[in-house]
């Protein structure tokens, strides 16, 4: 595979390589991957590596790495009286849907000899990284904000990663994790928003919905974001399938941020490609999108644009309360995938009565709870 950079014709080798491009300074992302086969589906195979074929990350005859990510639920419902299907990611091994990204990004370093593995993260992802680092035998150190929700520390901690806390907005954890990375060739930076094989491992939800909705695409595809690579990497999977000649069209994207951390919906509002850098410090319940200045935010700006779909935000309380509906339906989540109810709530005018809505729900209820009084 072949890591290239957005909007250029640079291009650099699947090696430990650079992760943002030298001309852009935009992630790299990976091209030249195999046609999508059907015939390639391994059912065999719990979760995500049914579509190992489509993932050569892997020199051969390296096992993979894998506690079962992927193959989550899609779940028929009625929202807003709207129908619907809730995509439930929060099903993974740590109750988030970064797993996808992480178990292709650990067995590809794993492929290229690293020993110690480094992130920055609210939570949600160092968790998944600390996770999968312990399943493979590597050692992960992860830096957070100081603002993290405790459950997402103590779970970061449980499997033995290094837990580093850090003053200030997400961003300064961030430069932590970067300077930490410069001092030894040993240790590298497993960053979920910037290293392209994360991105692939969110493809694979966008191959999922397909098969579970019988080869179907969605007419309308809403997810949270923060950085961007959930609905980025979903969005490149359907692009996948569209190339493989195996869908004729793509779902239109909602794209979901959370007052006040809601720059790509500012820059949407403004008709504009660029976001101001916004170094605030505000706490929020849908902790895991209060991003200031997200990574894939202009790929996510052109991918809405081409999906003739639309960038909306949603306030705290209207978070919190879609939380608790869903949860009286069965449905306990996380603030963060609770935005994506509050918002078909408030644009469900958006959706044509036929057309086919399908939700995100990307982390589990326990990782940030409701408080009772």
């Amino acid at each position: 595979m072949i890591a290239y950079c957005p909007n250029s014709l640079f291009r650099i080798s699947a090696e430990l390589a650079p992760l943002r491009c030298p001309l852009t300074a935009l992630p790299l992302e990976y091209t030249a991957l195999p046609p999508f086969d059907p015939q390639q589906i391994d059912t065999s195979v719990a979760g995500l590596w049914r579509y190992g074929a489509m993932l050569p990350i892997l020199p051969k005859p390296r096992p993979r790495v894998t506690l079962g990510e992927g193959w989550t639920p899609l779940v028929a419902d009625r929202w807003a009286g709207h129908a619907i299907h809730w995509k439930l990611d929060a099903l993974m091994p740590t109750g988030s849907y970064k797993d996808r990204g992480v178990s292709v990004m650990v067995n590809w370093f794993l492929g290229q000899g690293a020993k110690t593995v480094v992130d920055d993260s609210s939570g949600n992802a160092g968790a998944s990284l600390a996770c999968y680092a312990a399943r493979a035998g590597l050692t992960a150190r992860i830096f957070v904000p100081e603002s993290a929700p405790e459950p997402k520390r103590a779970q970061i901690a449980v499997y033995g990663a290094e837990l580093v806390e850090v003053q200030g907005p997400r961003s300064m954890a961030r430069s932590a994790a970067e300077t930490d990375t410069q001092n030894s060739r040993a240790v590298v930076y497993a960053s979920h928003a910037w290293h392209p094989t994360f991105l692939l491992g969110q493809m694979t939800c966008a191959w999922e919905i397909w098969e579970q909705l019988g080869r179907r695409t969605p007419d309308w595809l809403v997810a949270p974001v923060g950085n961007g690579g959930l609905l980025l990497g979903t969005w490149r999977g359907f692009q996948h399938l569209q190339q493989s000649g195996l869908v004729d069209r793509l779902p239109r994207l909602m794209a979901v941020q959370a007052e006040p951390y809601t720059p790509i919906f500012d820059a949407f509002q403004a008709g504009v490609m660029e976001i101001a850098p916004d170094p605030r410090v505000e706490k929020i319940s849908a902790d895991g999108i209060a991003i200031s200045y997200p990574v894939h935010a202009r790929a996510v700006l052109e991918a809405v644009g081409q999906s003739g779909g639309i960038v909306v935000a949603v306030e705290d309380h209207d978070v919190r309360a879609a939380q608790e509906r869903l949860a009286v339906r069965g449905l306990f989540v996380e603030p963060t995938s609770a935005t994506v109810a509050a918002a078909i709530e408030q644009h469900r005018t958006q959706f044509g009565e036929k057309e086919s809505v399908v939700a995100i729900l990307t982390g589990h209820g326990l990782k940030n709870p409701p408080k009772l009084i």
